[in-house]
């Protein structure tokens, strides 16, 4: 960025800003939104459960979002340092703030889904087993224990 101030070429300088700044904007966004579907699945788990709903996990929540928000001030200016650096291409502290927060409301989403014995926590693993089937005949296997878990859900339904 420092070059491009000292060659006083204004619409590169523009560009170079409004990239990044449309980066971290989309990394606030996915941050809050992580935090909401957090707090979705943790509404449906609980009236699934039949658990009463208390202003104690609404509060939490917003408060979650304020931790959040704090962190990724620090990235902010971590990355706004490291513009001045003519290596440092895009905002990594903050979007590596952004994927931690995403990571950690997605494996609350999964634990809300295993208590309420939602098939849905049963993605995780049968990704893994996709991914590690080596022969037609595992990948045969592993359809045949979705059909499974798609019959056992009709059957609930």
């Amino acid at each position: 960025m420092l070059e491009l101030i000292e060659a006083k070429n204004i619409d590169a300088l523009m560009f170079f800003i409004v990239i990044r700044v449309g980066i971290i904007l989309v990394c606030w966004f996915f941050m809050v939104v992580s935090s909401i579907v957090d707090f979705w699945s943790g509404t449906t788990t609980a009236k699934a459960l039949g658990q009463a709903l208390m202003s104690h996990g609404f509060r939490r929540t917003v408060t979650k979002i304020g931790d959040y928000v704090r962190l990724m001030l620090f990235a902010l200016m971590f990355d706004i340092l490291g513009s001045l650096l003519s290596f440092y291409i895009v905002p990594f502290a903050t979007i590596l703030c952004t994927i931690a927060v995403i990571y950690i409301e997605g494996k609350s989403v999964v634990e809300n889904s295993k208590r309420k014995k939602a098939h849905a926590a049963d993605v995780p693993d049968i990704v893994k087993k996709i991914v590690q089937a080596a022969t037609a005949e595992q990948g045969h296997e592993i359809l045949n224990e979705i059909t499974k878990i798609i019959a056992l859900n009709d059957k609930e339904k």
